[in-house]
C-alpha cells in the first residue's frame, strides 16, 4: 500500500514509465491507468467534507517577492512560505511559517464561532457526490476513506501549532469548546458523505509528533483528545464504518497505546529515523501497523545515507530493508507493507518497481498477478 507519490515524473518517464500512465499523487478513478495501477499497489481513495470556516475568512496575498510570499488563508491564518522551483509532476514547496491568527482567544473564537458550526449544507459537495459516490463504493482497487482532520490537526490549522500546544494549559475551556464544536460539526457533515460513498474506513490526519516525540502530553491527550476519538469512533461504527486509520509522523510512542485504546485500528507511517516500529510491534502484538519501510532505501549511494546500508546498489539496499522489516512483521501478522512516508523524490523508477515486485517474497496480498509476466507487469484495471 502507498499513501501517495510525490516524485519526479519527468525523470521517471525518461527511465521507462510509459506515457499513458497518468500522473497522480493519490489514487483517482479514471478510464486509464495511473501510477498505483502500474506499480500494483493500493492506496486511499479519499472522500471529504469541509470541517473549517464557512463562511471563510477573506483570503489575501499580503506581500510577494521572487522567493517568498505572505498571505492570509481561508481560516484567518497569516502564513509566509518560500517559493521553490517545482520539479515537473510534483508539488515542491517549503513548509509555511505561521505568523498570525484571527483566533487567539476565547473571545475571538466566540465572535467567529458561526464559521465553525452549522452551515452543514455548504460543507458537503452534493454535485461531487452525485457524480462520484456510486463509483467510489463499487470500485475494489482502493480503500475508500473518509478524510478527517483529527483534533490536534484541526486546532493547528486554526490557531497554529504553538497555540495548539500551549492553550490547553492557558485556555482549557476554549480548547474544549472548539473541539466539541469540531466534533459535532464533523458528525453532521460527514453523515451524507458516509451514506453516499459507503467508505471502507476513516483516515484521520493528525501529524502531531516530531522526531523527538508528540506535541502534546499524555495528560493533555487524556483530557482533550481521547474523548474526541472515542466519540468519533462510536459515531463511525453507528454508520457502518468499522476501521479508523491514524496518520502521524515522527515518534508517536508516548501516545501510541492511548490512540489504540480510544478506537484507532491502525497507525502509520512509523518513520524509521524517528521511531523503532519493530520494537513497538513486538511489545504490542495485537495492534495493526502500516509503514516502517525506510523510504531512502532507493538512494543508498546518497551522501546522506553513508553507513546506512551494506551496499550502494539499490537492489541490495531494498533487499536488506525488506528483510529487516518484513521478515519479522510477516511472522507477527497485523501488518500492511508501506514506506515510512510517501514515495518522495529519492524513489527511482527502477527502484520502486523492484520494491513492489519483491514484496511478493513476503506475501503481498495481490500475488495472483505474480506469474502473469516475465518481469514487471501492468495489472488489469478493474
Amino acid at each position: 500500500m502507498e499513501q501517495g507519490f510525490n516524485i519526479d515524473y519527468k525523470q521517471w518517464r525518461q527511465d521507462g514509465l510509459p506515457e499513458n500512465i497518468e500522473n497522480t499523487d493519490f489514487p483517482v478513478l479514471s478510464k486509464g491507468l495511473n501510477l498505483f495501477d502500474y506499480m500494483n499497489v493500493t492506496g486511499y481513495l479519499y472522500c471529504r467534507f469541509n470541517q473549517f470556516c464557512i463562511p471563510n475568512f477573506d483570503e489575501e496575498i499580503l506581500s510577494q517577492s521572487s522567493d517568498r510570499k505572505t498571505y492570509r488563508n481561508s481560516n484567518g491564518v497569516v502564513l509566509m512560505e518560500r517559493t521553490v522551483p517545482s520539479i515537473e509532476g510534483t508539488k515542491s514547496y517549503s513548509l509555511p511559517h505561521e505568523i498570525d491568527f484571527e483566533i487567539k482567544t476565547m473571545a475571538d473564537y466566540l465572535e467567529n464561532r458561526y464559521r465553525f458550526v452549522g452551515n452543514i449544507k455548504n460543507r458537503v459537495d452534493d454535485l461531487w457526490i452525485q457524480q462520484n459516490a456510486e463509483a467510489y463504493y463499487k470500485q475494489r482497487d482502493y480503500l475508500t476513506a473518509l478524510w478527517v482532520h483529527g483534533p490536534f490537526a484541526f486546532l493547528r490549522d486554526v490557531i497554529g501549532t504553538e497555540n495548539a500546544m500551549i492553550l490547553p494549559y492557558d485556555e482549557p475551556k476554549m480548547i474544549e469548546v472548539m473541539l466539541n464544536d469540531h466534533l459535532e460539526t464533523s458528525m453532521a457533515a460527514a453523515e451524507p458523505v458516509i451514506c453516499a460513498c459507503k467508505p471502507d474506513m476513516c483516515f484521520i490526519w493528525e501529524d502531531c509528533c516530531s522526531r523527538s516525540g508528540p506535541f502534546i502530553t499524555p495528560a493533555v491527550f487524556d483530557q482533550f483528545i481521547a474523548p474526541w476519538y472515542k466519540e468519533w469512533k462510536s459515531y463511525l461504527n453507528s454508520l457502518g464504518v468499522q476501521w479508523l486509520m491514524l496518520d502521524t509522523d515522527g515518534d508517536p510512542l508516548p501516545l501510541a497505546k492511548r490512540w489504540y485504546e480510544t478506537g484507532v485500528d491502525c497507525m502509520q507511517p512509523w518513520e524509521v529515523n524517528a521511531v523503532d516500529m519493530l520494537k513497538f510491534a513486538e511489545e504490542y502484538p495485537g495492534y495493526t501497523i502500516m509503514g516502517g519501510i525506510y523510504k531512502h532505501m532507493f538512494e543508498p549511494g546518497d551522501s546522506t545515507q553513508v553507513g546506512r546500508f551494506k551496499s550502494t546498489d539499490y537492489r541490495n539496499a531494498i533487499n536488506e530493508e525488506l528483510e529487516r522489516v518484513l521478515k519479522p512483521m510477516a511472522k507477527r501478522g497485523g501488518y500492511i507493507a508501506s514506506l515510512d512516508h510517501w514515495a518522495f523524490w529519492g524513489a527511482t523508477f527502477d527502484g520502486y518497481r523492484y520494491y513492489s515486485e519483491h514484496l511478493y517474497d513476503y506475501g503481498k496480498a495481490n500475488n495472483i498477478h505474480k506469474n502473469l509476466t516475465c518481469s514487471y507487469f501492468i495489472p488489469t484495471h478493474t
